[in-house]
């Protein structure tokens, strides 16, 4: 994550394991380890030549800790913004190259990959670059989402989730269509199953039905079923339309009521896409273990019974569903108000961490959706402000923003986070 000055106390680390920000002579950005970075304070990074130029102090360039990496990258780096969606693909690609090699990975790490476009119809030659970029045995599976904007003449972003773990098999299965630019549907890394994205086209009465039959095949190639199944992220089009949120949240209680308890829903987030591909409705993406599950609560944080859990705790890994400025009676909060929703967004996921036994120093992965219309630099501001109000060690969680056609009635923006709980 981005580095800072400051002399650090070491008993006030997070348990967050590499932090980056180091900035290396070519001008791309350095993933440091928090172990090396105790004798000494952590260089400065050089002026301009940080990645994700746009978002710079928002997010760090990446974390590494327990055996997952979380690597967010656009096309930034020296030399101008190369021009056109998939030119700024193939150096987004690099980017994430260089950001794995800083921390001792590579691209045959990687197990999930989400590729966000401001201009979908460039997503099938990005497809086909991705699956000349990656060996068929050790490629990422992937979701492909259109938004509405990602920052200043950026086309192309990617999110990734790389693992060192070697307990590691792809799940493929007869009658799912595969996630663009992937050979697989889903990867297992030790007791996570990180399941690509699952469509339903809009030509079937009930879109969220289907995805949630075809996730649970996915999951049952993998040993496990929807009922495994914690993290589900789902984007709609068209979400800003009553009768598509209400027939999304009526189909999906109806199928996951027979296998989940009121509180223990997994942990969801629902946004609106401009665009997901030609006659695509719905599209998701989810988390599942083999292991335990704990469902965390905060009571200063609004509860879903039968929509989705606040958080949900697999080993030693939070994952916090979105956060908006909804309170705990249901009621949107500073309708209009950007900074002020901001402001919510990152005080419920402090009740949230703290109601797992953490600080906000352990979150090491956000990702922010902001609804389209809104000032970028305002949302960008009150963020950092809010976090680093929060945060003990000098560094922000890696992470990225998009900005998006939907979302809640009346919310400007939404946050979900991922934490690391385990030893420091």
């Amino acid at each position: 994550m981005w580095s800072s000055g400051l002399t650090l106390d070491r008993s006030r680390l997070s348990r967050r394991t590499f932090l980056g920000g180091a900035t290396g002579a070519a001008g791309t950005g350095a993933l440091l380890s928090a172990r090396a970075a105790h004798g000494a304070p952590a260089p400065l990074p050089a002026p301009g030549a940080r990645w994700l130029l746009s978002e710079d102090p928002a997010f760090a360039v990446g974390a590494s800790v327990g055996d997952l990496t979380f690597v967010a990258q656009d096309a930034a780096g020296p030399g101008e913004l190369p021009s056109g969606a998939v030119p700024q693909a193939e150096r987004t690609l690099e980017n994430i190259r260089r950001a794995l090699a800083a921390v001792g990975q590579s691209v045959d790490d990687l197990v999930f990959l989400e590729v966000l476009l401001t201009d979908y119809a460039a997503a099938p030659e990005i497809g086909r670059l991705l699956r000349t970029a990656f060996r068929p045995d050790r490629g990422p599976t992937t979701c492909f989402v259109g938004v509405s904007a990602l920052g200043p003449d950026r086309m192309v972003r990617m999110d990734a989730v790389a693992s060192t773990n070697r307990d590691r098999a792809q799940v493929v299965v007869e009658g799912v269509p595969l996630p663009l630019g992937a050979a697989c549907h889903a990867i297992r890394v030790g007791e996570l199953v990180f399941v690509g994205s699952v469509d339903a086209p809009e030509d079937v009465g009930t879109p969220s039905t289907i995805v949630l039959e075809r996730m649970d095949a996915v999951l049952r190639a993998a040993g496990l079923g929807l009922k495994d199944s914690f993290r589900h992220w789902a984007f709609l089009r068209n979400m800003a339309a009553t009768n598509v949120r209400d027939a999304y949240g009526r189909e999906r209680t109806a199928r996951l009521d027979p296998i989940f308890a009121p509180d223990e829903y997994p942990a969801n987030s629902r946004i609106g896409s401009p665009a997901l591909g030609t006659n695509v409705a719905q599209r998701s993406y989810a988390v599942a273990t083999r292991g335990r599950r704990q469902y965390v609560e905060s009571k200063f944080a609004r509860r879903s019974p039968r929509v989705f859990a606040q958080s949900v705790r697999a080993g030693d890994w939070l994952f916090i569903a979105g956060q908006d400025a909804v309170d705990v009676a249901q009621q949107t909060l500073f309708v209009g108000d950007l900074r002020a929703q901001t402001d919510q967004c990152v005080r419920q996921l402090q009740f949230i961490m703290e109601a797992a036994g953490g600080t906000m120093d352990d979150i090491v992965k956000t990702t922010v959706y902001l609804l389209d219309g809104q000032d970028r630099s305002v949302f960008l501001d009150a963020y950092g402000e809010q976090f680093r109000r929060r945060l003990r060690s000098p560094w922000m969680p890696a992470g990225l923003a998009m900005t998006v056609d939907a979302l809640r009635p009346d919310c400007l923006v939404e946050i979900d986070a991922v934490a690391w709980l385990g030893a420091r």
